[in-house]
Order: C-alpha cells, then structure tokens, then sequence
C-alpha cells in the first residue's frame, strides 16, 4: 500500500507494523508487571505500543543509533516515545536518561538540574512539558505532523499558564 506524500516517516513505520501484524505477525510477550499510565496512554496501551516497537525491530524498521540523543555521551540501549499515540516517534536513548525523563514530574528540581548540567542545550529533552500530558492533549498532539513542534507548543502554553 502507498502513503501520499507527507505522511511523516514514523507513521509510514506504524503502518508498516499494523500491516504485518494484521497478517499474522506475532506480537511479543510482555514479560514485566503492567506499567502505569504515561500521558494519557494506559498501561495496556503502553504495552502495546512496546509490542509495536519490537515487531519494528525485527522487520528492520526502525533506525540503529549508537549515541544517546539525550546526553550524547553514552550508548542509545533504548527507545523514547513521549506521546504513546505515535508509537514510532521515537528517541533513541541511554537508560538512565530514559530513567529520568519517566521520573521528571515526581522530581521537577531534579530534572531541571541534570538538564543544566548533563543535557546540550539543543536536546529535545528541554520541550518537555514539567506535568503530565492529559489524554486529549496528547491525542491531539499525536495528530500533527512533527510530534516534537506539538509537544514545544504544549509545554510553552503550560509554562506560560495556558493550558485548561
């Protein structure tokens, strides 16, 4: 099947693994306790979504980076979707800053320190919204075209009291 032109190269990859999927393709089992929710994702669907990756992977999909695209320091060992409704806008990433981001709205001080300290300033780690995105929010960032643009959006209209 063909995509039109625009169609963001993520997406094109979701279609791609819901294709396989769809026929026949097995979804990994998920081996860990179920996680909590994560910006209007379930943990259900976050599950899901992890499922997608590896189906990604093993159809040879998605992209290999070595590098972290946080710190840019260590090896990328992970992948990080900050809105689970664009399961393949994806940053590679080390674990522990992957631990980070998942734990920046119980730890706000924390997170904007190791920002300052550890992160280049150009990282997309500093659009980051500093509370939980809602599942309307996150649904609608999911649908424009650079989830990254949508999600600077968001975070500056939460900064500058915007959001309702």
């Amino acid at each position: 099947m063909k995509w039109g032109a625009g169609v963001p190269a993520d997406v094109v990859i979701e279609r791609k693994v819901n294709e396989a999927i769809a026929d026949g393709h097995s979804l990994p089992r998920w081996g860990w306790p179920l996680p909590g929710p994560y910006n209007g994702a379930t943990g259900p669907e976050r599950v899901y979504v992890w499922q997608q990756n590896r189906v990604g992977q093993m159809l040879g999909l998605m992209p290999k980076v070595d590098t972290c695209s946080a710190c840019a320091s260590r090896p990328a060992e992970q992948n990080h979707g900050e809105i689970y409704f664009r399961p393949f806008a994806l940053h590679p990433i080390c674990r522990s800053c992957h631990a980070r981001v998942h734990r920046r709205y119980g730890s706000p001080h924390t997170w904007r320190q190791y920002l300052e300290e550890a992160v280049p300033v150009r990282s997309w780690l500093h659009v980051l919204p500093m509370q939980p995105i809602s599942r309307k929010d996150a649904l609608r960032i999911a649908g424009q075209p650079d989830v990254i643009r949508a999600i600077e959006e968001y975070s500056v209209a939460e900064r500058e009291g915007l959001l309702s």
